[in-house]
């Protein structure tokens, strides 16, 4: 086996499913996939670690787990993943990856009915077998055809933070062929799409063929799809697909507009050149009439040949960018250095790697003003959630993160589920007591829209939350979203004063920026995010979430955590919010841009960043 640390937290994970599947101890499973996720949080070396017997002291990793991880470091094998992979069909982990089908039902399925692939799971549907097999039913055989198909229109696509360091790894390594006077990623991946099918890479030189060769020859590529003069396909070993195309130094700017996309913004743009007298292909910015082609040393000049301003990639989708483009009237989007702090930071006390004090000083490392911890409520058992006792022990622990770290405001919070009609995880008095309450679902997901809608009115209606947490509550090509009505979720966090979190999560992403278009429109403002589970993950806001956020046209004015700290305490949250000492006065108590809103709509008044 290649190890690498990827491969031990896989077989960590893979250890944990077969052990749900021969229906093990639940807090055996928890095990391995706590240490799935401290593997995952080490800024060290995992496989060296392991193999010198450097795990020990790791949050955790426990004794057993340490010595399995040792015997696959050292050996390549793990006898005990081979005993338990023993009689278990492979197929039964692609099962699993149906929404709705856990390791419970999936085991029921197979023990009872012979399902051991999808498309045995397929053929169970189509002749209503899965229907009449207790503790099913027709909804949810309904639920798992809608999950198969989910499952085929995401096959063959990859996240795209999962695919951008593979597809950056590869251009870096064609900049430094002799010969090459620039590079650039193209494609999906340019434009910040949340999936992508594969990755482009574009290359101005005058002599391709070294930069042809060093393609075919990169390390981790598995074999060579096709390859001529200008172009060469290549799938990496992760499965992932890569084209690279070489074009003359000329043609570049041309050339990365076409190759960027999307493929409505090429046909809109290439009218506007025709209106304007050129035609406009991937080679060249052509006048009509047969003079000269303008010279073009970027794509800003391009624009500029056609009366444009430069047009971010994240917005070339054809939903209105142009005309603003050409009128001056294109928004300053958020930029990762606008986020002067994040909320939505778990820890130790729930199901975060790391503790509240690393966590804190991870954040001000970073460069942030301040940081909200908020690990999950007691609802959320399978994350070690907080109840009302563990939450007020959890903050002897904050207060000394604030002492130990006096140059980041550090403020103290609570992931709580919104339960099943509405109301929130922990009491009133509970929620009083601390800085911010972000509320998100987590169970139910698939509600009957008109009582999720109602749902989610009544959360964010409540006078303690301050963010909705992940409101669509879908994972990228694993569930679909929820189904709600925007409308009333966002009159409601309007008149209360509530912001949406755009989750930075690469497999959320959510708010998406379809809906983050209408989250602005209605005046509501953001909260980006990074729902950090460890130190590696608390960047997410600004890697992952910004991103998104652009993609929906959002400024630094739309987002709530680009004021700086002083400002975002007064203005979003409770007042002396992060200070330590006495808490708010209440769960009635407001944050004081909602009470200031009065008649108009509780925070419709709130500041804008500046």
């Amino acid at each position: 086996m290649d190890l690498d640390d990827h491969a031990l937290e896989a077989t960590l994970l893979e250890i944990a499913r077969l052990l749900e599947l021969k229906g093990e101890n639940p807090f055996k499973v928890r095990a391995y996939e706590n240490a799935a996720r401290a593997l995952a949080s080490l800024d060290r070396d995992a496989v060296a670690l392991a193999r010198a017997g450097g795990l020990e002291g790791v949050p955790g990793i426990g004794e057993s787990i340490r010595e399995k991880l040792h015997e696959l470091a050292t050996t390549g094998r793990l006898a005990y993943l081979e005993e338990l992979r023993e009689g278990v069909p492979v197929g039964l982990f692609d099962v699993m990856r149906v929404p709705g089908l856990g390791a419970k039902k999936t085991k029921a399925l197979w023990e009872q009915l012979g399902v051991v692939s999808l498309e045995t799971l397929e053929a169970a549907c189509r002749e209503g077998h899965v229907a009449g097999l207790k503790g099913f039913g027709k909804k949810t055989q309904e639920n798992i055809v809608a999950g198969l198909a989910q499952l085929a229109r995401a096959r063959g696509r990859v996240l795209r933070a999962d695919a951008l360091p593979q597809v950056r790894e590869l251009a870096a390594r064609l900049a430094a062929v002799p010969g090459v006077e620039r590079v650039e990623l193209a494609g999906s991946i340019r434009r910040g799409r949340e999936t992508v099918k594969d990755g482009d890479v574009l290359v101005a030189s005058r002599d391709p063929e070294p930069v042809m060769d060093a393609v075919v020859g990169a390390p981790g590529v598995q074999d060579v799809i096709g390859r001529g003069p200008t172009k060469t396909s290549v799938h990496l070993a992760s499965g992932l697909q890569v084209d690279v195309r070489v074009v003359e130094p000329e043609a570049f700017a041309s050339a990365l507009v076409y190759f960027t996309g999307s493929k409505a913004f090429n046909v809109a743009l290439r009218q506007r050149a025709l209106d304007l007298g050129f035609s406009l292909n991937e080679y060249a910015l052509r006048p009509l009439d047969g003079t000269p082609p303008p010279a073009l040393a970027d794509e800003a000049a391009l624009f500029r040949a056609l009366g444009l301003a430069w047009v971010p990639p994240e917005l070339r989708e054809d939903t209105g960018e142009l005309a603003l483009a050409a009128s001056g009237g294109l928004p300053r989007l958020v930029e990762p250095a606008d986020l002067r702090g994040v909320l939505h930071v778990h820890t130790r006390w729930s199901d975060g790697a790391h503790t509240v004090d690393e966590m804190v000083a991870e954040a001000a490392r970073l460069g942030y003003e301040y940081v909200g911890i908020s690990d999950h409520s007691q609802a959320a058992r399978y994350a070690n959630g907080l109840d009302p006792a563990r939450l007020a022990a959890q903050r002897e622990e904050v207060e000394a993160a604030r002492a130990a770290h006096p140059g980041i405001r550090v403020l103290h919070g609570i992931e709580c589920d919104i339960l099943a009609d509405g109301a929130l995880d922990l009491p009133d008095d509970c929620l009083a007591r601390l800085d911010f309450v972000i509320a998100s679902v987590h169970t139910e997901l698939g509600m009957e829209r008109d009582r999720m809608t109602a749902r989610l009115v009544r959360a964010v209606s409540h006078p303690a939350v301050r963010v909705l947490g992940h409101p669509l509550g879908r994972r990228l090509l694993e569930r679909e979203a929820s189904s709600f009505d925007w409308e009333p979720v966002l009159d409601a966090a309007l008149a209360n004063g509530v912001a949406i979190e755009v989750n930075g999560q690469p497999e959320r992403l959510d708010a998406d920026w379809v809906h983050i278009k209408r989250i602005r429109a209605r005046g509501v403002k953001l909260c980006l995010n990074p729902d950090a589970h460890g130190c590696p993950s608390l960047d997410h806001a600004r890697t992952h979430a910004v991103l998104e956020a652009r993609r929906g046209w959002a400024g630094p004015a739309d987002v709530v955590n680009a004021l700086p700290a002083d400002r975002f305490v007064a203005e979003f949250l409770r007042p002396g919010a992060g200070q330590g000492g006495a808490p708010g006065a209440g769960a009635e108590a407001k944050p004081r841009a909602a009470k200031k809103a009065g008649a108009r709509g509780r925070g419709a008044k709130r500041a804008t960043p500046g």
